[in-house]
């Protein structure tokens, strides 16, 4: 799992109960998993909405009444360990050669490096690393020699100190211990992409309430992660202006109709026609970007195989058919379950459409689980 930042000394943490717990702008979303004779079942799950200007594009501004928040959702609960998400927004990813040595080695080269690869100030950063899977005999048609210095390709994981310092404080004030802090696209890796998928490059689209965030993830491991402030949010916004109608009125709407392209619904395609076009602009932007240098940077099949998506707003009527119509490839809404059990043995107590705003949740949750 992509980016674990261990509070307590691992493996000892799989022997602790946890939550799964997912904070970002908007709201606070939980999850727990059960290890059953039956196998893995949902104990519990929960979300919270939150006021703008408590959190902002992954920054607390507001600790104490975070913690407050945080407080009333877990006093009931008799479990207050958890694995926590770290937000997109703030973390920095980049691909690197370490040397074949011992770990606290390695961990020595990679922070020699850091500086040149990830814009923070040295001594202000928090970072972890996975070993990409070794890359064949020959490369590109390239075979590598005898005399080539042994090394790991790998992809570290960096946050700036002060970010997780200020989640922990906050989580501390509210009498929740996280165990570990995980990178928010590596719990979203966990719940959507299946065992079969592992090995092939897909890009995850997570739709929500006030950002898209699209994730690459290559060989088990998250390899590039962008965030854009238009989601949800932005087609209630341009459904209302086009309509006159209240935002909550154009969400109704929106969820209602969609992306209908009916004479009924002219009006509400018009408007979120550009939102959705945009965000089907910046997937095709990426998908090119990895697709031209994937063979040489990342050692990995050559092209993105699919999109999955994720997030509330990702329900939208005719958003996965547009994105591909206009991708030429196959999109799928993510199952968060597929990790979980196959729904003919187990289908959880949760629709199948509000799951899409848990899976990074579930992911953790199946992380706290030691699930694999």
């Amino acid at each position: 799992m992509s980016f674990i930042y261990r509070l307590l000394p691992p493996p000892s943490y799989l022997d602790f109960k946890a939550m799964g717990l997912d904070v970002s702008d908007r709201s606070i979303k939980y999850a727990e998993f059960a290890d059953t004779k039956d196998g893995i079942r949902l104990k519990k799950i929960g979300k919270k909405d939150l006021n703008p200007g408590i959190i902002e594009a992954g920054e607390i501004k507001k600790p104490d009444e975070l913690s407050a928040i945080l407080s009333s959702i877990f006093r009931p609960f008799a479990l207050n360990y958890v694995i926590a998400a770290l937000p997109e927004e703030r973390a920095y990813i980049s691909a690197m050669s370490l040397p074949e040595a011992e770990k606290e080695q390695i961990k020595e080269a990679v922070e020699i490096e850091l500086p040149e690869k990830i814009p923070l100030p040295a001594g202000e950063t928090i970072f972890d690393f996975e070993f990409m899977p070794r890359a064949s005999e020959s490369v590109g048609g390239a075979k590598i020699t005898e005399d080539q210095v042994p090394h790991r390709d790998a992809v570290v994981y960096a946050f700036p100190k002060s970010v997780v310092q200020d989640y922990l404080k906050a989580y501390l004030s509210a009498g929740i211990k996280p165990v570990a802090f995980i990178m928010e696209t590596a719990a979203l890796s966990r719940a959507l992409v299946s065992e079969n998928d592992a090995g092939r490059p897909i890009m995850i689209v997570d739709f929500g309430k006030t950002r898209t965030t699209f994730v690459i993830v290559s060989g088990g491991l998250v390899r590039f992660s962008s965030t854009v402030n238009v989601a949800g949010e932005s087609l209630d916004r341009a459904i209302a202006k086009s309509s006159g109608l209240s935002l909550k009125e154009a969400e109704k709407i929106k969820k209602e109709k969609g992306m209908l392209n009916t004479p009924e619904n002219g009006k509400v395609y018009d408007a979120v026609l550009p939102v959705v076009a945009a965000v089907a602009d910046e997937i095709e932007r990426h998908i090119l970007f990895w697709n031209t240098h994937a063979e040489h940077v990342h050692q990995s099949e050559p092209e993105i195989s699919k999109v999955i998506l994720s997030g509330g707003d990702s329900n939208l009527i005719g958003f996965k058919e547009y994105l591909g119509f206009q991708l030429g490839l196959p999109v799928e809404l993510g199952n968060a379950w597929i990790n979980v059990a196959p729904f003919e043995e187990y289908i959880p107590e949760v629709k199948f459409n509000e799951s899409l705003e848990y899976s990074a949740a579930i992911g953790l949750a199946l992380t706290a689980l030691g699930a694999n």
